[in-house]
């Protein structure tokens, strides 16, 4: 069965897809002929690893959510990836709106677009409904919702993943962690979309054995009257 977590990235998608039609973007869509990079890394990182030391300080970590995007980053296949990119543009009102279904913090989505997003050959909008686009068609495991505390190995984590999107391999899906705990799922697509092996120089940085993947915290409670 598939997430509600990726069912809700899907419809946003789609409702981003018809509500930013707009004749003014005329910029290159990824995989057209003339992308200034070879390939995509799509970080999601595990929010409560993040929340337990920063607890409060962002909607992120109010919300209680299990995976957020951390970011959608043109690579290069020889290793590493251009970033600050001359711009004039910044993400408007409604393309910011859309985006925080993925990434619930505003300051990390303008760092984003000034990072990475102005590297990617594409307009804000463009941009950003991409990273909807590629979040919404990964399928997450049904037991990583956030709700209990688990403990798996690296390879687990892997395999539950592989399991769940079969056009994944282990050549294009690497894994990050602070010390012994799972911290971000990092997948390599190509310009338009699909998985692909990773570039030089991206491979996993975990520990090998037992694993910590954090619950969710309780969402905050709003204090109306």
């Amino acid at each position: 069965m598939k997430s509600a977590w990726r069912c809700a990235f899907l419809l946003a998608a789609m409702m981003a897809a018809s509500a930013w039609s707009h004749p003014h973007y005329h910029n290159p869509s990824p995989g057209e002929e003339g992308a200034p990079f070879d390939y995509f890394i799509l970080a999601l990182s595990w929010s409560p690893t993040y929340c337990a030391s920063h607890a409060g300080e962002t909607d992120e970590c109010r919300l209680g959510r299990g995976f957020v995007a951390h970011g959608l980053w043109p690579q290069y296949i020889n290793g590493g990836g251009p970033e600050h990119c001359e711009t004039a543009e910044a993400p408007d009102r409604r393309t910011i709106e859309r985006t925080l279904s993925a990434m619930p913090d505003e300051r990390l989505i303008h760092h984003e677009w000034l990072t990475h997003g102005s590297c990617s050959a594409m307009s804000a909008h463009d941009y950003f409904l991409s990273l909807i686009k590629a979040v919404g068609a990964l399928t997450i495991p049904e037991d990583f919702d956030g709700r209990k505390t688990r403990h798996l190995s690296a390879s687990q984590i892997s395999g539950e993943f592989q399991r769940a999107n079969p056009s994944l391999s282990e050549r294009s899906m690497v894994l990050r962690c602070k010390a012994e705990q799972f911290e971000e799922l990092r997948i390599c697509l190509s310009p338009d979309l699909q998985p692909v092996p990773c570039g030089r120089g991206v491979h996993s940085q975990c520990r090998q054995g037992s694993l910590l993947i954090r619950a969710a915290p309780a969402p905050e409670r709003s204090s109306g009257r």
